[in-house]
Formats: C-alpha cells, sequence, structure tokens
C-alpha cells in the first residue's frame, strides 16, 4: 500500500508559516523593485580600458564580434513600449502571488491561531461526525454526532487489507481498536476506521473545516445545536473529510469484501459510495480545535 496522508489533519508550526510566508512575500515583491527599472538602451562595450557608448548601433539580434575586436551581446527589446509590456506582466503575476498568499495566510491564521474569546485550544485537533443540513446554522439532530479523539485515518485498515488485519485478527486491527461487523465507517481513501464515540458530550466548542470560517458552537443535552456568528453547517465542514457508516441489511450479510475499491478515493464534497449488502449514512465532518474556557 501507498503511505497514507491524512487530509484531516493540518499540523503546521506558526512560526514556520508566518517565515514561509514573509520569504514569500519578498520574493514575490522583489521582481517589481529590480526588473521594473529601465534598461539603458545603449550597448557599453570595453576596449583598451575605456568604455565607449555605442548608443547609435542598431543591437544585434546575436551575440557577435565587431571588425574592431569587440563584442556586443544580444540585446532585448528595451524600447518603452516593450518595457511597459514586461513590466505590467511583472506587476499582475506578483499581485496574483500576494493576494493568493494573502488568503491562504489568513486561513492557516484562522485555523491554527485564531481562538475567539471564552475558548481554549486543544493540544491536537479532534474530529466531530456530524448530521444535519449543510445550510442550517442550527439543528436538533446532535444526539446522533459522533466523536474521534484522534484521527481515525492512520489508525485504520485499507480495505485490501479487510482480511488479513481484521478478519484473522478476531477483528481487532493493528492499532487495537475493534472492529464491529454490524457498523462499521469507511473514509474518504477506502479506510474502514474505528467508530467514533457517541453521543458528542453537551458543550461549548470551537470548530472549523479548514477554510473561512472559525467559529463556536453549543450542543445541549436535548441533542439541539447551533453554530455562532450565523455560520452554517456547511462553512465549518472539512470538505476532502468523507466518512460513511455502513450497516448490514438484515436480508443479506455483507462486509468491507464487497466495496468496490475503483470507487476511491472520493472527491472532496461527494458522497462516498455504496457498498452492496449494506444501508449508507454519510456524516460530515468538523475540526474541534477547542472548548469552552
Amino acid at each position: 500500500e501507498k503511505q497514507y496522508i491524512s487530509t484531516c489533519t493540518m499540523k503546521v508550526p506558526a512560526l514556520i508559516l508566518v517565515f514561509a510566508n514573509v520569504l514569500h512575500f519578498g520574493l514575490a515583491f522583489s521582481p517589481v523593485v529590480l526588473l521594473s527599472k529601465r534598461v539603458p538602451t545603449s550597448v557599453k562595450v570595453k576596449r583598451d580600458q575605456e568604455v565607449v557608448d555605442e548608443k547609435n548601433i542598431a543591437p544585434p539580434t546575436t551575440t557577435q564580434r565587431n571588425e574592431d575586436g569587440t563584442w556586443i551581446e544580444e540585446s532585448v527589446n528595451n524600447s518603452p513600449e516593450g518595457v511597459g509590456r514586461r513590466n505590467l506582466l511583472i506587476n499582475v503575476a506578483t499581485a496574483g502571488l500576494l493576494a493568493t498568499t494573502g488568503v491562504a495566510s489568513w486561513e492557516l491564521y484562522k485555523m491554527e491561531v485564531y481562538t475567539p474569546s471564552g475558548f481554549v485550544r486543544l493540544p491536537t485537533t479532534q474530529f466531530i461526525a456530524a448530521l444535519g443540513d449543510p445550510s442550517a446554522t442550527s439543528g436538533t439532530s446532535a444526539l446522533d454526532w459522533g466523536l474521534w479523539r484522534a484521527d481515525p485515518g492512520p489508525r485504520g485498515v485499507f480495505l485490501s487489507k479487510y482480511q488479513t488485519d481484521l478478519a484473522q485478527r478476531d477483528n481487532v486491527a493493528p492499532m487495537g481498536w475493534k472492529f464491529d461487523s454490524n457498523d462499521w465507517w469507511i473514509e474518504e481513501h477506502g479506510i474502514i476506521m474505528e467508530s467514533p464515540s457517541f453521543p458528542v458530550s453537551p458543550g461549548r466548542y470551537l470548530v472549523t473545516g479548514g477554510r473561512e470560517v472559525t467559529t463556536g458552537l453549543t450542543i445541549n443535552s436535548d441533542g439541539s445545536w447551533k453554530l455562532d456568528d450565523n455560520a452554517v453547517l456547511g462553512d465549518v465542514t472539512h470538505l476532502p473529510c468523507r466518512s460513511a457508516r455502513y450497516q448490514p441489511t438484515s436480508e443479506q450479510a455483507s462486509s468491507p469484501v464487497n466495496a468496490n475499491p475503483r470507487d476511491f478515493p472520493v472527491k472532496p464534497g461527494a458522497i462516498m459510495p455504496s457498498i452492496p449488502g449494506t444501508q449508507k449514512q454519510d456524516y460530515a465532518v468538523l475540526f474541534l480545535i477547542g472548548k469552552a474556557a
């Protein structure tokens, strides 16, 4: 198997991010300063320690040697129109780089650093398996939400290794968790995961989808939930993380063996594939990065 790289964790130290973005800014800005200056149209050549101004000589298109022994270097289009076009292209490209860097920096800041008043950051990211309308800012389904306190992907078992790593090991995964043949989970890479813990305890949480929105989530004991700042569930869903719960139907026994490996990986935001003999429930995945102070 290829080495698994989780799409559900972001663990980049803030200082490294700051340094990388400062370096990126410097590299992107330097062409404007250095290359936007007009290049002289005259060609300077040196002969017998004297500098001769050859501005009246039409610049050749290739490097060549004159009859008097001097060398003339290949010239570029240094007309005002040519310089203007080059400067425009440089400035547009630089502006695009800076804009992209700014957006990425803001998203990383919201994910890695930003902590609203009343919350404290968790040492490591946890993961909520949530049900609900992506466009809803509140709901009543939190009793059916689960929680992974550690990233279940790296702890999971690839579908292709179900027989050797689960079925032949009395359904105990190499990482020690127990596989339930009547209730199992698969993620977007085709990895069988341990089940989350149900339900999520009532409380105040800081959640994000790793994009623009990081906000508070209130879960009540009756299963009602509400997001702060008019955010909706889709805003705090991490789209690359896909997960689904599979339960064999009573009419036909089923197992992960029935899954089609060609259905994986699943594209960000897409639904998980069906598996013959099971009923499937897709879950959104939220990053839980903080709790009430």
